[in-house]
């Protein structure tokens, strides 16, 4: 039986911007009401009612590639921060079920002018495609990501130093002889990676060595 819209508005309203609470609600409504339903009553006034559509999405696990496809679609252009940005990201993990036609998808928000639009694309790859297969298009993702926008320029920022923890040697060789990113991207690169407890003393006295 769906929730008036007034029943769900009002409880969003009243909930603390705590993403464990968002999280908890929205498995309550996902038990109560269809997907479709909840994306089209709760409204985009309120901040809390844009994140929360984003982590509804994530909580209706049994889906076709297309229904994914078509609420990504959706949600993207409603994005208008980091933090709208990762949380969506983080919780569609129905992603993993089709992998190669979500890379393909990502690719057009990576070609985009929007800050957002490519943003999602980079956190969607640290989150889902840091992987050998996908390795050596990561690091032309990486080159190319050339938006001047700051939180484009800090998502391939966090990419390099999750490449670094994983596949250290050939980040570090892309790092000294292949990275053509702008140097404020490419410093806090290394700052990241170095930040990171996953990469040794060693490999941070070298990646050091590199800043420019």
């Amino acid at each position: 039986m769906e929730e008036s819209t007034e029943i769900i508005n009002k409880t969003l309203d009243m909930m603390e911007l705590k993403l464990p609470k968002l999280r908890s609600f929205a498995k309550q409504l996902r038990k109560q009401c269809s997907l479709d339903y909840l994306l089209d009553v709760i409204s985009d006034d309120s901040y809390k009612g844009r994140m929360i559509k984003g982590i509804l999405i994530g909580e209706y696990k049994d889906m076709t590639y297309e229904q994914l496809r078509k609420y990504i679609e959706y949600y993207v252009p409603k994005i208008t921060d980091w933090a709208l940005c990762d949380t969506f990201c983080c919780s569609i993990k129905q992603v993993k079920n089709y992998r190669s036609q979500i890379w393909q998808l990502i690719q057009k928000y990576l070609k985009s002018t929007a800050e957002f639009d490519v943003r999602f694309g980079l956190v969607m790859i640290i989150n889902y495609f840091i992987d050998k297969e996908h390795l050596t298009q990561i690091f032309d993702i990486i080159n190319s990501a050339t938006l001047d926008k700051y939180y484009v320029k800090m998502a391939n920022a966090w990419l390099i130093s999750f490449v670094a923890a994983k596949y250290f040697d050939e980040c570090f060789d892309f790092l000294q002889n292949k990275c053509v990113v702008d140097e404020w991207t490419f410093n806090k690169g290394i700052q990241k990676s170095i930040e990171s407890y996953r990469i040794s003393s060693e490999q941070k006295n070298a990646l050091r060595a590199l800043k420019k």
